[in-house]
């Protein structure tokens, strides 16, 4: 199951979870088998090394470690209470385990950040014995500052060292997408540059040898007015930026002309906040705006639904937006 807190009947416990869901295990399970059953056949050929026996032996392994990772990945909890934390490990079909650490077994605690397909973060813990504990990753993004220190208080230690956090509404104003920087865009010109160079080699050997043709003329003409179009849009394509501030968002792009653009979004000016997939990746997602007049303003791309989620309903509280009627 993805990281998750669980709604704690007070606020003396926190809960800090890491797994695959079941339906999640049987769906890769599923996946697994099938990739195998559609292998077997084609071990047929590997004796005679015909390329298609070898690529179902590697389509075979792969489906032997989905199944494996199905089967043997494990569960995790955290159960942290006033003075001690409560582990439980479990995998598939297994035991679970547990172990308690008090909080005069701890002698220090900070705050981890990695980044992958997604910013997470999450808390090591230094025991007085010398063994370093990982937490599961902390549930919201937007809410690190605020769960460490609760954390922190739960277990009598010190607040660890604040790790920068875009995303995290301790922050004034937060940010999405990398600051507009018009020096950017020269890099987008170099790749542009080289396309054009590479669309134009075999237009200047055809015509260098006197073998031009008309469906070559028309293939460099549609690679031309490609290039055309992207040197015209290259500005565009270094982004935007959303600064998301209390009663606001500041959107940041750069003109086709160069210049750094300014918009303003107010909450009186929002119909509703929806999540959406990225659209170039399952696990990209974008947060649109619609706008009273009919116009939809797309974020700069997300990790995760979940982290996606988290940020759309800060903007939400930010823009002071009832969230029925956001949605």
């Amino acid at each position: 199951m993805p990281p998750a807190m669980d709604a704690a009947a007070n606020e003396n416990e926190v809960r800090l979870r890491k797994g695959t869901s079941l339906n999640e295990r049987l769906v890769l399970a599923g996946l697994a088998a099938l990739l195998c059953l559609v292998a077997l056949p084609g071990l047929n050929h590997l004796a005679n090394g015909h390329w298609l026996g070898i690529a179902a032996l590697f389509a075979l392994l792969f489906g032997c470690l989905l199944l494996g990772a199905a089967l043997l990945d494990r569960n995790v909890v955290w159960i942290i209470t006033p003075g001690e934390i409560l582990i439980g490990e479990q995998r598939p079909f297994g035991k679970l385990h547990r172990r308690l650490i008090r909080y005069d077994e701890i002698s220090g605690m900070h705050l981890r950040k990695s980044s992958g397909k997604s910013i997470e973060f999450s808390l090591a813990f230094e025991t007085k014995s010398g063994t370093l504990l990982t937490s599961p990753p902390l549930p919201d993004i937007t809410r690190v500052h605020e769960t460490t220190v609760r954390i922190a208080r739960l277990l009598q230690l010190p607040d660890p060292e604040p790790v920068e956090n875009p995303l995290d509404a301790v922050n004034a104003g937060i940010r999405l997408g990398k600051p507009v920087n018009p020096k950017r865009v020269l890099g987008y010109t170099a790749l542009i540059v080289l396309l054009a160079c590479v669309l134009s080699f075999p237009f200047i050997h055809a015509l260098w040898n006197g073998t031009l043709s008309a469906p070559g003329v028309a293939v460099w003409s549609l690679g031309a007015i490609v290039v055309f179009v992207l040197f015209r849009y290259v500005h565009r394509m270094s982004g935007t930026c959303w600064i998301i501030h209390d009663g606001g968002i500041r959107i940041e792009r750069l003109s086709l002309k160069g210049r750094i653009e300014v918009e303003t979004i107010r909450g009186d000016d929002v119909e509703a906040v929806d999540v959406e997939s990225g659209g170039r990746k399952d696990s990209l997602y974008v947060i649109t705006i619609r706008l009273r007049s009919g116009k939809r303003v797309r974020s700069p791309p997300l990790a995760g639904k979940d982290q996606t989620r988290a940020v759309r309903a800060e903007i939400i509280r930010r823009l002071g937006l009832n969230p029925r009627g956001a949605e």
